[in-house]
């Protein structure tokens, strides 16, 4: 069985979609910003502030490429995993990729309600406004890169939806 990618903006809901998907098909669920933290012995935050952001991409791509094909994981990546590198490529060759497309204006919402703090690149103490405007622009310049995904679903699909659409798919 091919191990499966989820993609997306932070706080579209991969990891929380991850885990219940990797529990009702037998799967191990990975969320790869936990492993990038494991590996640095940092959390990202420190990572982006003591190491970089470049340093941080590269980490990121060495850890994704260390997933074999057929492991049978459902993978929760960082939102910027599809757009550095060759990224995107590897994820499409190595299974099944499915972009959790969450709007800009909810992704915002998410972000402020949520209690934690582990987006280096986003600002969620900035203003309402301005959180929105960042968010936009991340979210329009990654799009190209989203949308390479074998699957396309809004953000508020169920697991329920998703396993009748990987079915459809011939998994």
């Amino acid at each position: 069985m091919k191990n499966i990618f989820l993609v997306g903006m932070p706080s579209s809901g991969k990891s929380t979609l991850g885990r219940q998907l990797a529990k009702a098909i037998g799967y191990q669920f990975v969320d790869m910003d936990e492993l990038i933290e494991r590996h640095e012995n940092q959390s990202i935050p420190e990572i982006f502030k003591w190491k970089g952001e470049n340093y941080f991409r590269e980490v990121e791509s060495m850890i994704l490429k260390k997933f074999l094909p057929n492991q049978k994981v459902v993978i929760a990546t960082g939102g910027g995993v599809p757009c550095f590198f060759d990224n995107m490529d590897f994820i499409k060759a190595q299974g099944i990729s499915i972009f959790l497309n969450v709007q800009p204006e909810d992704l915002a919402k998410r972000i402020k309600m949520s209690d934690a703090n582990n987006r280096p690149l986003i600002n969620k103490q900035s203003n309402n406004m301005a959180l929105l405007d960042d968010i936009r622009k991340r979210y329009e310049a990654r799009l190209p890169d989203y949308m390479r995904a074998d699957l396309k679903v809004d953000g508020s699909i169920d697991v329920e939806q998703l396993l009748w659409l990987l079915d459809e798919m011939k998994m």
